[in-house]
């Protein structure tokens, strides 16, 4: 009678985790950085300072809070995730040191859920400001990164109205970043 009794708070334990699972809802945007953004350092060459650091961790809270405010149901791409569109951000940054100038720029690319691109925007933003210690250098590049996600979001469009229609199959987030960048060869 006993192991009859553990048998059936077993089950009753699984069929509550498995509603649980079902309760989980799915995004209708993912927001996806690359993982080299957040394992590789971008040198910043001054005269006196040299600056390293991880574009990843800079990028990805001024991302997000700006995506979120635009289309409030949006996570991160974490690994396998599936979701009605993927956007796709990768930094680019540069510090000119004799004009003393950030210029950063954020690519943007709005796949569907099933892997297909529907639209890809480019956001550009320069910020005056010395290449100095830690807090100087990545306050400037706070403020030249979310100049750059200002100027995207005049242009990025997250559901664009020509969008084909998709089947039930989802491509995973962590897949996005497995696609190669379009090539142009003139040969």
């Amino acid at each position: 009678m006993k192991h009859l009794l553990k048998k059936i708070s077993l089950m009753i334990g699984l069929i509550g985790a498995m509603n649980s699972v079902q309760a989980v809802q799915i995004k209708s945007a993912l927001l996806y950085i690359s993982p080299n953004e957040y394992n590789y350092s971008v040198h910043l060459l001054s005269p006196y300072y040299d600056y390293w650091f991880e574009q990843g961790p800079l990028v990805e809270p001024i991302a997000y809070q700006v995506l979120q405010a635009k289309s409030t149901d949006l996570a991160l791409c974490k690994a396998n995730e599936t979701a009605d569109r993927i956007i796709r951000i990768t930094p680019h940054v540069f510090y000119n040191p004799q004009m003393q100038v950030y210029h950063s720029q954020l690519e943007a690319t709005v796949y569907s859920g099933g892997g297909n691109v529907l639209g890809h925007y480019v956001g550009e933003a320069q910020q005056q400001g010395y290449a100095s210690f830690d807090n100087g250098t990545r306050y400037h590049l706070n403020k030249a990164y979310k100049l750059a996600m200002q100027d995207l979001m005049t242009k990025i469009d997250i559901n664009p109205a020509s969008a084909p229609a998709e089947s039930n199959a989802k491509l995973p987030c962590g897949l996005i970043g497995a696609e190669s960048n379009p090539k142009i060869n003139f040969y």
